[in-house]
């Protein structure tokens, strides 16, 4: 097989990247596509596709998360097309990816996969283990705070917010540049931005039907002051529940507060490149 692995064409290779993702509502269309494509270029993803013979058959999208502690390498989509699974193609792009986060003086890379469509064992078979971090959701009713009087509304979370403080709320992707993106750039919408001292915060737009949003924040410490000042946030939007992805260390900060927590969590796995 003539298998190719290049940078994307966004002029040219929006329907086959569609074609790829299948009935992927996310990819509904080739104008959401060439958005979303776009949109990620900005951010400095890389994005590449798999060729077999000309034809588009896979699509990585990767991100360099230079953060306080770590600079790695996050492959944040691989997608190969139905009909050629199982052919080393996705094996192909990693190896792809494994090189460009080597030239780009990264130490790993970091994923997470789907649970239950065997991607786990794929990335196994290829150099990936898991790790211990394990994401958690909380569901927390928000409350008005008369003490919570430090948030101040900006523009949007400075990217170099990225490299100076850890991300603590908002761990649906495990790269804090990834998350940023969705949250500060993603089709070049900005969700509301909050600085409350030394820390920085998002709150997505909420669904009207239960007017529940998700929070997102980078802090050098998660407390029960900075989750009451967040709470607050959102009740002055006009949310009813925020969503806090967070780290399970980080659950006993919610003791004082009434939540919920999912019974789902997503699992991360790394791929060490020190030789």
């Amino acid at each position: 097989m003539d298998i190719v692995i290049r940078n994307i064409d966004i002029t040219t290779d929006i329907q086959g990247i569609r074609k790829v993702h299948a009935q992927d509502d996310h990819w509904g269309s080739d104008e959401a596509c060439f958005l979303s494509q776009e949109s990620c270029l900005e951010s400095g993803f890389l994005i590449q596709v798999a060729t077999l013979d000309g034809k588009i058959v896979g699509h990585a999208e990767w991100i360099i998360s230079h953060e306080p502690v770590h600079r790695f390498l996050y492959l944040g989509i691989l997608q190969i097309h139905d009909n050629y699974q199982k052919t080393g193609i996705g094996t192909k792009m990693l190896e792809s990816g494994a090189a460009y986060a080597k030239e780009n003086n990264c130490t790993f890379i970091r994923t997470m996969p789907e649970i239950n469509t065997g991607s786990v064992q794929f990335y196994e078979k290829n150099g990936f283990a898991k790790i211990e971090d394990i994401n958690c959701i909380l569901t927390v009713k928000t409350q008005p705070a008369p003490d919570a009087k430090n948030a101040i509304r900006i523009d949007q979370v400075p990217f170099d917010v990225v490299k100076t403080l850890p991300l603590v709320v908002g761990l649906y992707q495990h790269s804090s540049a990834h998350v940023w993106h969705i949250y500060n750039h993603y089709n070049g919408k900005n969700m509301p931005s909050f600085k409350i001292g030394d820390a920085y915060v998002n709150i997505s737009e909420f669904d009207p039907a239960d007017k529940s949003s998700e929070a997102t924040c980078w802090s050098n410490q998660l407390t029960p002051a900075l989750i009451a000042e967040i709470l607050a946030i959102g009740y002055n939007l006009g949310c009813k529940y925020l969503d806090f992805c967070v780290l399970s260390k980080d659950i006993p900060c919610f003791d004082t507060f009434e939540y919920e927590m999912s019974d789902e969590h997503d699992i991360f796995m790394e791929r060490c490149l020190l030789a």
